[in-house]
């Protein structure tokens, strides 16, 4: 029981930056509801990107190690370079 609760607060705590980011481009689609176009601050959006890809870090450093594959088959290739 003890695991499980510890794995939860892991998770919780891995996804707090997003729902902090979230909050924050909620406020700024808020701001702009009468345009269709929403502008963004360059130093939110830079915000928001560095915490996506930390997240994203995160995830993958966490993850079992896959075996990456390539999406086209050495096949695939040689009939394109047929053609």
């Amino acid at each position: 029981m003890e695991k499980a609760i510890k794995s939860g607060s892991d998770v919780v705590r891995r996804t707090a930056p997003l729902k902090v980011m979230i909050g924050l481009l909620y406020r700024e689609l808020e701001g702009t509801k009468s345009v269709d176009a929403v502008t963004v601050n360059r130093e939110i959006f830079e915000s928001v990107i560095t915490t996506l890809e930390l997240v994203v870090e995160d995830v993958e450093a966490r993850a079992p190690k896959a075996e990456v594959r390539p999406l086209v088959t050495d096949a695939a290739r040689v009939a394109v370079n047929r053609s």
